[in-house]
């Protein structure tokens, strides 16, 4: 995409029409026109480009001089963007507080969503590792670590549990890591980039994105109980398995032990942790109905 065409782009994405955006461009390169001068110039009708002209005054984007003969100048677009920065600015302050006045009932949301864009996916998995409060399993490629490892680093600096399958060495500190054995050989066998989320059994997080990161596979994300509580034990028997496969055919049983005593607490149903407590909270009223 030529340099004229991304910039007239990036106007309409401001919220010029295409033919405003072609006659700011144009007054910016070209300096001082007429109308009439500026519909030669862009081969456009005459009356369309007055009417663009006019928008583009109200808009603060162009000005005009007295004289007889009038002609139109685009205002210095430093000033045009740092004033349309404020007014942005401004705005965006306003809803945020009009928005915080309006009542939020509480849904009881056992949907599952599936996620479009790369950037919400990242924005629900930071969300979600963010709003964990006890436990949080993770399953990760190389490359979908470095989206969320900051959140992962501050919930296990304020006291969360967290464990994950890795596919190869990482230092994360205060984390239980898991590699996956041959790992290089596994995560390459696609060019996909995937990772698992699931917090304290009411939030879980999947994506498949595509290998630069740029483009979504396929994603989904739900805050249903039974489902955030399947998949927190998926991957907590996945990453316990994973360490048993190195452990135990390696004949150290002492080790293989240590794990399973380690992570004991972590099985939802025997230990009644807090994913087995929200998920039994969460459909009691469902079961009391008789």
């Amino acid at each position: 995409m030529s340099s004229h065409n991304q910039i007239c782009q990036q106007l309409e994405q401001m919220g010029f029409t295409s033919l405003e955006a072609e006659i700011y461009l144009a007054l910016l390169t070209k300096g001082k026109q007429t109308g009439y001068a500026i519909a030669k110039h862009l081969h456009k009708p005459t009356a369309n480009v007055y009417k663009a002209i006019d928008s583009l005054t109200e808009k603060g984007a162009v000005e005009f001089t007295t004289d007889k003969k009038k002609s139109y100048f685009a205002c210095d677009w430093k000033q045009f963007l740092n004033r349309k920065q404020q007014q942005f600015n401004d705005t965006l302050s306003n809803l945020e507080d009009n928005l915080s006045q309006l009542d939020n009932p509480v849904e009881d949301d056992e949907q599952v969503y599936q996620i479009a864009q790369v950037d919400l996916v990242i924005e629900h998995s930071i969300k979600l590792i963010n709003n964990a409060q006890h436990l949080l399993m993770v399953e990760a490629e190389p490359d979908a670590l470095p989206l969320f490892k900051d959140a992962l680093i501050a919930a296990a600096d304020r006291g969360v549990e967290v464990w994950i399958k890795a596919y190869e060495e990482i230092e994360l500190a205060n984390m239980h890591v898991v590699v996956r054995q041959n790992g290089n050989e596994i995560y390459q066998r696609t060019n996909d980039v995937s990772f698992k989320l699931a917090a304290d059994g009411n939030s879980m997080l999947m994506a498949d994105l595509t290998a630069d990161c740029s483009g979504v596979i396929q994603a989904y994300r739900s805050q249903s109980a039974l489902m955030a509580m399947s998949i927190y034990s998926a991957l907590l028997y996945e990453i316990t398995l994973t360490e048993l496969k190195k452990t135990i055919p390696n004949g150290d049983i002492e080790s293989a032990q240590a794990l399973l005593n380690k992570s004991a607490h972590l099985h939802p149903i025997s230990s009644e942790n807090a994913v087995f407590q929200h998920y039994k909270n969460k459909y009691q009223n469902k079961r009391d109905v008789k």
